[in-house]
């Protein structure tokens, strides 16, 4: 939390510290593959991509605070960039996927050359990866973040006491929410879960920046959202995964065999994380009605 002893935080000053924290992050990790202290690969996008994801759920949900064109702008370069990046990182989970599996149901002789599919994925996805970051729309794109980090364009509004403003901003977020899940409940298929952990990524973010002023309440929302996000993008994996595997089965008949192994492995998977969704949401829903009260 912001710092009670000091004089009531404005609405900017949360959510420019929000917006500092995921610019910091990704400027951090999207700058990695030039640095020798670099992390992995994968774990590099992920935090890239997060950070970008976070940013512009944060300037959804307190869109009012910010200049409307700007913030429009950066939102669609933000998804643009995190776009291209989640490519890159769903082949690096899907390769640890499959080499789990693999280890599982197929020998050595049949995974390899799967993997080596995968592998050739990954190597040309870091290559146009590369071209991207060396180019003029990226630049532009960090020269924004960078603003958004030290000077975001806010309007007036931004200059109101935040426990007075920030929490209603969530109530649109909150309807997405309890849209989606009603949505998914009724028929609860892989794109309506999907769309369900995208409405509950905004709920997470926007109540980890309340959580600042909010303290505990929250927190505790923020957090049972981010237990069934987790869950929901477990199975979105499988759900890549599986549609991939049906795709190389259809391209490469000798790999088909093993394929539709790793398949069907992939499919018992998905039914065990299925289980207990709609129990967390109710948490969700539990925790943000007490809040509200």
């Amino acid at each position: 939390m912001l710092d009670s002893a000091a004089d009531e935080p404005t609405a900017g000053a949360v959510l420019g510290r929000a917006l500092a924290r995921s610019a910091e992050k990704f400027l951090f990790n999207d700058a990695a593959a030039s640095r020798d202290d670099a992390p992995d690969e994968t774990e590099r996008v992920h935090e890239s991509r997060v950070a970008l994801r976070r940013t512009r759920s944060t300037l959804r949900t307190f869109a009012v605070l910010v200049d409307p064109a700007w913030g429009t702008s950066l939102r669609a370069e933000l998804a643009w960039y995190a776009d291209r990046l989640g490519e890159t990182r769903d082949l690096h989970v899907l390769r640890d996927r499959l080499s789990q599996a693999g280890a599982s149901v197929l020998d050595d002789d049949q995974l390899r050359p799967i993997l080596r599919v995968v592998d050739n994925s990954i190597e040309s996805a870091g290559a146009g990866g590369d071209d991207i970051r060396t180019g003029e729309r990226h630049a532009r794109l960090t020269k924004e973040i960078l603003r958004a980090c030290e000077d975001p364009p806010f309007t007036n509004k931004a200059d109101e006491p935040a426990d007075d403003v920030l929490g209603p901003m969530l109530k649109r977020t909150w309807r997405d929410v309890r849209g989606a899940g009603r949505l998914a409940r009724k028929k609860p298929t892989d794109d309506h879960l999907h769309k369900l952990r995208i409405r509950l990524k905004g709920l997470r973010y926007g109540a980890e920046t309340v959580s600042m002023v909010d303290g505990s309440p929250a927190r505790k929302t923020a957090r049972a959202a981010e237990t069934l996000q987790s869950r929901l993008g477990d199975l979105r994996d499988v759900s890549v995964s599986r549609a991939w595997l049906a795709t190389l089965a259809d391209e490469r008949p000798s790999l088909a065999e093993a394929a539709e192994q790793l398949a069907a492995y992939e499919e018992a998977a998905a039914a065990g994380i299925r289980k207990g969704w709609r129990k967390e949401l109710k948490e969700v829903e539990r925790r943000w009605r007490r809040w509200q009260d």
